[in-house]
């Protein structure tokens, strides 16, 4: 008896820790928590105004390989970690005279309060395509910043950091040759006090130092030079200039290679902020900032990260990007009364947020009644779509697809990139589409190839598969529409379509193959190389047979 007794005890916790865990999962901004547009390299403080203030970079699409198109600055703050303002974009490449004329090359920023002015640092290449460190200047946290200049000694530096000591010392941290180099700031914040110093015990640096103090110990994040993809190493001292003690990880890696971040506390809790690949689907120069608590042990070293991403139920909230959280549900059916039981104000939902599993229907009308919208992709903007402040009833149920592909009908994009299709400059643009499959359709307008639009789906070797693609063509449009499997399996699969065969409307193409050796395949939209047009592609499946 004694025996079950502590089983029904100890089966009792896990469900109370279980139900825990997704409650407070619920009441914060779930990751990524900019969803609107894509960015990186978050540095987060909090200011005497109680709230806390994220200064990234942005990365704007479509981008370069090697994050050129990086450009302008904005400012998020929070007072609750759910809900989050965009105070706007303040800064831009083209503000700033001394920069290059090509623009860009706005990298990871950093944000300090000293005297009653916050010190804005940058990354930006000058006219002779070196590195530079630009300093802007308010007295207000998130507006105002007039440019002051260049930081004296700082050429060649990137991923500028500033520590500022409980002396009132100020410190630069900033990166070359991915080696991380440090120095005394003078009074007026604009001038090396010296030379920089390269950093020891930080060997496995690659950018991106993060420095702060707690409980006397002085803390260095970074990311490591892990391939392929980097972890978050930390170190630890009793001096701000070093020398380090290496500690380790604190961070596994993300879904793209960099995870440039910081440390801050905020109402008693400490937090590190990070970014990922989640919300373009792993394409590494459109990333996403995130958060997550850290904890520390009795001695002071970091315990490992616990990352989280995107909600466990379909979420719904009354403000675009996915602020103003009014709660989550289950499967089930709602109409209005029990929409309001749950929380959930009827005809005031504008962005829901749903997992990987789940479909939800959503009606106009109570009662499951009037015209209805159907989605099961992870974030839903509901203003472009139509249904804004409208839906009245909906049902929550589980998901029987069978398709290999993600993101098949193009849904959730986002600066018109189209979530896991991989392209480095996507000349594609999703539209709303009301006679495609979903609500959006991938397009192309224009003369020629694309840019390849790809995505890589894994597969089981030796099975046969079957797949199936949606592909329009405007009329008065040469050359041919192409979705292949990029020359892996065309023999049975490539369709091609052109406007004398079909035009203005959708056509189903349908092929088979056997994977043979193969443990993955590429499946691929583009055009003849002879296009003049307008095409369009949908509602991909691949599945076994």
């Amino acid at each position: 008896m004694k025996n079950l007794q502590k089983l029904f005890s100890l089966f009792t916790l896990i469900l109370l820790v279980s139900f825990g865990s997704k409650t407070n999962a619920q009441k914060r901004r779930s990751n990524p928590f900019v969803s609107h547009l894509f960015t990186a390299d978050a540095t987060a403080r909090v200011w005497e105004d109680g709230r806390l203030y994220v200064y990234p970079s942005t990365d704007v699409a479509p981008s370069s390989e090697w994050y050129e198109t990086m450009d302008g600055y904005h400012i998020f703050s929070t007072d609750d970690m759910i809900t989050w303002q965009d105070h706007g974009e303040f800064l831009h490449s083209r503000d700033v005279d001394w920069g290059t004329e090509k623009g860009g090359f706005m990298w990871a920023p950093d944000c300090v309060y000293k005297d009653g002015t916050y010190y804005f640092y940058f990354p930006h290449k000058n006219k002779e395509m070196e590195w530079e460190l630009g300093l802007a200047t308010s007295k207000k946290p998130a507006s105002g910043f007039e440019l002051q200049g260049i930081v004296k000694g700082g050429l060649t530096y990137c991923d500028p950091n500033i520590f500022i000591d409980d002396d009132g010392q100020t410190y630069l941290y900033a990166v070359v040759d991915a080696k991380c180099f440090a120095a005394k700031l003078k009074e007026n914040m604009m001038e090396i006090e010296g030379e920089m110093v390269h950093q020891q015990g930080v060997d496995e640096h690659r950018e991106g130092p993060f420095v702060f103090k707690r409980e006397g110990k002085y803390y260095m994040i970074y990311p490591d030079h892990k391939r392929p993809y980097n972890e978050m190493q930390y170190s630890m001292s009793d001096h701000p200039l070093g020398p380090w003690e290496p500690k380790g990880s604190i961070m596994t890696h993300n879904s793209i290679i960099t995870m440039h971040g910081s440390v801050v506390e905020f109402k008693g809790q400490w937090y590190i902020f990070y970014h990922n690949g989640e919300l373009s689907g792993g394409i590494e120069t459109n990333r996403s900032i995130c958060f997550d608590p850290i904890y520390f042990n009795e001695d002071g070293t970091i315990q490992m990260v616990q990352k989280t991403l995107g909600v466990d139920l379909p979420t719904f909230h009354n403000d675009i990007n996915f602020n103003k959280m009014f709660g989550a549900l289950p499967e089930g059916e709602y109409n209005e009364a029990k929409l309001r039981e749950n929380g959930i104000e009827p005809n005031a939902v504008s962005s829901i947020q749903i997992p990987e599993g789940y479909v939800v229907e959503c009606f106009e009308q109570d009662n499951f009644k009037g015209k209805s919208w159907q989605f099961e992709e992870d974030r839903i903007d509901l203003i472009p779509i139509g249904c804004s402040d409208v839906i009245s009833s909906l049902r929550i149920s589980k998901s029987n697809t069978e398709n290999l592909v993600k993101n098949p009908s193009f849904e959730v994009s986002t600066q018109k990139l189209v979530k896991y299709w991989r392209s480095q400059t996507v000349q594609c643009t999703s539209q709303l589409d009301p006679t495609a499959k979903g609500y959006y359709s991938l397009q192309y307008s224009g003369k020629g190839s694309p840019s390849e639009v790809v995505q890589q789906v894994e597969v089981l070797p030796n099975t046969d598969y079957e797949l199936n693609v949606l592909v329009k063509i405007d009329k008065g449009t040469r050359g041919q529409v192409i979705f292949d499997t990029k020359g892996a399996f065309d023999e049975t699969c490539r369709f091609e379509l052109d406007a004398k065969t079909r035009a203005g409307e959708w056509v189903e193409f349908k092929g088979t193959f056997n994977s043979g050796e193969s443990s993955m395949v590429p499946l691929r939209c583009t055009t003849s190389s002879d296009f003049d047009g307008v095409g369009y592609w949908d509602h991909v499946v691949l599945k076994a047979k």
